[in-house]
C-alpha cells in the first residue's frame, strides 16, 4: 500500500504562491476547489473518513492571516481545540469535526470504518509539536494528515507522551489541557474564556500599540499579578519561561496573533485603578521606548483605557 503525508504548512511552491497573492482582508479562506489536485484528493479522503462526507467545493480548509498591507503573514490549517462544555474538536475551515474519547482510544464521531487516530511528535513548520494523527485508506493509499494541538497553557505546552498518560489514566483531563476554540466569527478577538498565547514581559514586545482585550488578576506572595490579553498583529521573537527538562528557562519563541503580556510597575498602577477591559471596551497599550536598569530590559509605556469600575470613592472621568 502507498502512503501519502499532507503537510499542513503545504509545499514550498504552493506556500509561495500564497505569500506571493495580495488579500483584503485579515483572513481570507482558500476554497477548497482551489487546492491543488493532489492535496484535494488527500484532504478529500482524510475529510471522509472523519466525517462520512465529502470535502465540500466551497468550503475550506486552509486560511491565510494578512497584515493591514495585505501582505501573506501565515497560514492556518486544520487544528485540535476544547469546547465549551469540555469536548474535542478539529476546527478544520469554519467546521467543528468531534473527536471522542473513551476507553482509552480516540475516535471521531461519525468517524468511518479504517480511521486511525493517534497523538505523536511532528515537525510543523519551524517547530516540533503534538499533533493528532489522522490516517485514511482510500484507492490502495494510506492518507495521514498530522493535525497541531493547541495548548491552553504556553508555558506549559503539551507533549504527547503527556497526552498520551492521560489518554491512558484521566481522559477527561485532556480538554482542559487544550486551548479552547474561539468564535470564527470574531476573528482577530479573544475568546474570552481562556488568555492566550505565550507569557511575555511588556519589556520583551516590540515598540508600537496592542489592543488590549482582557485583564486578569490574582493575590500572590509577591503582591496583586495582572496578565493582558494582547492581539499581536506583526510577528515577534521574545523570550518565555519553559520547562526544559524539568527546569524553567527562558526560551525564545515566535509570538504572532495573541500573546499575554505582564506588565511593569508602572502599569500595574493603572491596573490597581479597576479599568473596565473587554472585547467590546478595549485598552491600548503603547509602547514607546526601551531601556535598560541594573542589566535588565525595561519599557516606556502606556495603557489607554476607556472605562473604570465606578465606585462611591473614585473619580468619574466620563466628562
Amino acid at each position: 500500500m502507498k502512503t501519502f503525508k499532507v503537510n499542513p504548512q503545504l509545499d514550498d511552491k504552493n506556500r509561495a504562491r500564497l505569500e506571493a497573492r495580495s488579500y483584503q482582508k485579515a483572513y481570507t479562506d482558500v476554497p477548497n476547489r482551489a487546492l491543488p489536485p493532489v492535496y484535494k484528493e488527500a484532504l478529500t479522503a482524510i475529510y471522509t473518513g472523519l466525517t462520512g462526507n465529502d470535502l465540500p467545493e466551497e468550503g475550506s480548509t486552509f486560511t491565510v492571516r494578512s497584515d493591514a498591507n495585505g501582505t501573506f503573514k501565515r497560514l492556518y490549517s486544520p487544528t485540535v481545540f476544547s469546547t465549551e462544555d469540555k469536548g474535542l474538536i478539529i476546527r478544520w475551515g469554519d467546521e467543528d469535526i468531534p473527536i471522542t474519547v473513551d476507553g482509552g482510544k480516540l475516535s471521531a464521531t461519525n468517524g468511518q470504518k479504517g480511521l486511525k487516530l493517534s497523538f505523536k511528535e511532528e515537525q510543523v513548520g519551524k517547530y516540533t509539536e503534538p499533533v493528532l494523527s489522522v490516517g485514511f485508506s482510500s484507492g490502495g493509499t494510506l492518507y495521514t494528515l498530522p493535525v497541531p494541538i493547541r495548548s491552553a497553557d504556553y508555558e506549559n505546552k503539551l507533549t504527547s507522551d503527556i497526552l498520551d498518560v492521560l489518554l491512558s489514566e484521566n481522559p477527561e483531563a485532556i480538554a482542559e489541557q487544550v486551548a479552547v476554540a474561539s468564535d470564527p466569527s470574531k476573528r482577530g478577538e479573544s475568546s474570552g474564556e481562556r488568555l492566550q498565547g505565550p507569557f511575555v514581559k511588556v519589556a520583551h514586545l516590540p515598540l508600537g500599540e496592542y489592543k488590549i482585550t482582557q485583564c486578569r488578576s490574582k493575590d500572590s506572595d509577591y503582591g496583586m499579578q495582572y496578565f493582558l490579553q494582547a492581539i499581536v498583529t506583526e510577528p515577534f521573537t521574545a523570550p518565555t519561561r519553559q520547562q526544559v527538562d524539568g527546569e524553567w528557562q527562558d526560551v525564545e519563541v515566535e509570538v504572532s496573533d495573541f500573546c499575554v503580556v505582564k506588565p511593569n510597575n508602572a502599569l500595574k498602577k493603572v491596573l490597581a485603578a479597576d479599568p473596565e477591559i473587554t472585547p467590546d471596551k478595549p485598552a491600548f497599550l503603547i509602547v514607546k521606548e526601551h531601556g535598560e536598569w541594573n542589566g535588565f530590559p525595561t519599557a516606556k509605556c502606556v495603557l489607554k483605557c476607556s472605562a473604570f469600575v465606578k465606585d462611591d470613592e473614585s473619580f468619574d472621568i466620563d466628562f
